[in-house]
């Protein structure tokens, strides 16, 4: 047996479910009912069939929902049921312990669930204060940081190690809003240049607005994981890998270069029997423009220093040595909140099938999807592969 040390596991239903810019989202549990139908329909499943549910915790009621409840609502009977912990990796997190359950014969046919309701429940400052005490409360709390704070130290960091740019970090933005574009649900409308971005308001130095993420209203995602390939349509999930190193940024070794990364991304490799150069487009959780560039690096895309320069010549766009974030990322598409980066599964799935119309990259086989939570403190990177 190969270092997978298990059998197939496929994703053969996906669903995405869209709130659009600015509108109210509809309850949390109504928006997972809609997932989870969607998913399942998807698979070409009867309800009947799923026996597993998979639950990921979400950002205004992280504890307020059990799956064992939410199974219950569903009307799923009696299911194996799990629960990802709070955080930004559940994305990827959601997937191995559905991936788990059926490989351990606890489930045959799981169904993966996240929904948010972000903006909406919390409102702009609500959001904002939640997410400021996610900073230490008595070494970080105090200095009033906020989400753009963190990313920006990243930034300047590597703008003083490595003499990183203004437009190389602008250059992010503008690769990613022409993917964003080619997405008929994104959230964002115009192209950008590099001048506009670096012109842009300036939010925590050198960041400006267009450097970061949206803040959305609210969405959801569901994924049936299947024992057996259900029909071609069926993504093979051949790798998981997660690594943590500290929880706060005052704590991290480095600000600009991080081993657990790497030792996620080879964790996951490795199962799939599979190297970097055999990716064919990645999914990056994008809060900021300059944490793509920390994650080319520390996965070993390019050496350190060097992200800026690599995307500068359009490597990471549709059609590039290594498309990223073909269907917007959270910098072009949407931030709904927990789950932003099932988002980037739900791509990598429509990419695998073949079915990202324009957005489509060319014979993509083998995508890597990465999650995080805390400002890259903890990772999750799953390989996905066409079936």
């Amino acid at each position: 047996m190969s270092a997978n040390q298990g059998p197939p596991v496929y994703i053969s239903g996906s669903a995405q479910e869209i709130v659009g810019r600015g509108r109210p989202a509809p309850a949390y549990l109504n928006l997972l009912a809609a997932a989870a139908a969607d998913a399942v329909a998807d698979a070409g499943l009867d309800r009947a069939a799923i026996d597993g549910l998979v639950l990921s915790s979400s950002i205004p009621q992280p504890f307020e929902r059990n799956p064992a409840e939410v199974a219950e609502y569903l009307g799923l009977g009696a299911a194996y049921t799990a629960m990802a912990p709070y955080g930004g990796r559940p994305a990827t997190d959601v997937l191995h312990l559905a991936r788990s359950a059926v490989r351990a014969g606890l489930a045959t046919n799981v169904l993966v669930l996240s929904a948010d309701t972000f903006a909406t429940t919390l409102g702009l400052e609500g959001a904002i204060d939640l997410y400021m005490k996610s900073f230490d409360a008595s070494y970080e709390r105090p200095f009033g940081p906020l989400i753009p704070t963190a990313f920006a130290l990243m930034a300047a960091r590597h703008v003083h190690d490595y003499g990183t740019s203004m437009e190389q970090l602008a250059r992010v933005a503008v690769s990613i809003r022409k993917h964003g574009l080619l997405n008929p649900h994104t959230e964002v409308s115009g192209e950008l240049t590099v001048r506009s971005v670096v012109d842009d308001v300036l939010v925590s130095t050198p960041l400006t607005r267009s450097m970061l993420a949206l803040i959305s209203t609210g969405g959801a995602q569901g994924f049936v994981v299947t024992r057996e390939r259900v029909d071609r349509r069926s993504v093979a999930l051949l790798g998981y890998g997660e690594a943590s190193a500290f929880m706060s940024l005052s704590q991290a070794p480095s600000l600009v270069h991080f081993a657990h990364i790497r030792r996620a991304a080879d964790l996951a490799l490795r199962q799939a029997d599979a190297e970097l150069t055999d990716v064919d487009f990645v999914q990056f959780y994008d809060p900021a423009t300059i944490v793509p560039l920390i994650l080319l690096e520390s996965i070993g895309f390019c050496g350190p220093g060097e992200g800026g320069a690599f995307v500068e010549d359009g490597a990471i766009e549709i059609g590039g040595r290594l498309p990223m974030n073909t269907h917007g990322g959270t910098l072009a598409f949407r931030h709904p909140g927990m789950g932003a980066a099932l988002d980037s599964v739900v791509e990598a799935v429509t990419q695998l099938r073949g079915e990202a119309g324009p957005r489509q990259v060319r014979d993509a086989g083998l995508g890597l999807v990465h999650g995080q939570g805390s400002w890259l403190a903890n990772n999750g990177f799953l390989i996905l592969g066409s079936s």
